[in-house]
């Protein structure tokens, strides 16, 4: 079973002598886990990506009341944390950072259908910003955390706050693209 150290990945064998004749030697292998997604794309366009959403959504007039609500005057606050985020998220350098407060602040906010307004935003930002295989990698994020806030919604009193903690613990251990 792989384990972590360093900057390796270190598999030890389980078999007494394994293909490699090893005989119970460890093997290093390249730190690429093989659920990592496919990115085309560098901070430079990570960063166009967020300014091109974070413009949209300000000018959207659906999005306006609940994101003033949301947001406030914090533009340059919601921009950076949307934008580590997608970085932990996307580069999988680390693991998110995630605001319990704000996520329950948002579900109190948003309904299904301003998700959804969000989740289409984001792609079209994505497709006119990034190549269209990392803008389709973008919009499997966003659909996947528009079905999680949307499943949140669909339910109230403890269920919502039990579902809420699990989104909350996913995104915070950065498991956003498993389906476990």
């Amino acid at each position: 079973m792989p384990r972590l150290t360093g900057i390796n990945f270190i598999v030890v064998c389980p078999a007494r002598v394994c293909d490699a004749g090893c005989q119970w030697r460890r093997h290093n292998f390249m730190p690429f886990p093989p659920f990592a997604p496919s990115v085309y794309f560098e901070e430079a366009d990570l960063a166009a990506l967020v300014a091109e959403f974070s413009e949209r959504v300000r000018r959207s007039p659906a999005l306006r009341p609940a994101m003033d609500r949301l947001v406030g005057n914090q533009w340059e606050e919601a921009e950076a944390a949307t934008t580590a985020f997608l970085r932990a998220t996307l580069f999988l350098e680390r693991r998110p950072d995630v605001d319990g407060d704000w996520l329950a602040k948002s579900i109190r906010t948003l309904d299904a259908t301003s998700i959804d307004q969000l989740a289409d935003i984001l792609l079209d930002c994505a497709l006119v910003v990034l190549p269209l295989h990392s803008a389709a990698v973008v919009a499997e994020v966003s659909d996947a955390l528009a079905r999680l806030l949307k499943d949140v919604l669909a339910h109230d009193g403890v269920m919502r706050q039990r579902l809420l903690f699990k989104v909350q613990s996913r995104l915070a251990a950065g498991a956003l693209m498993s389906s476990v």
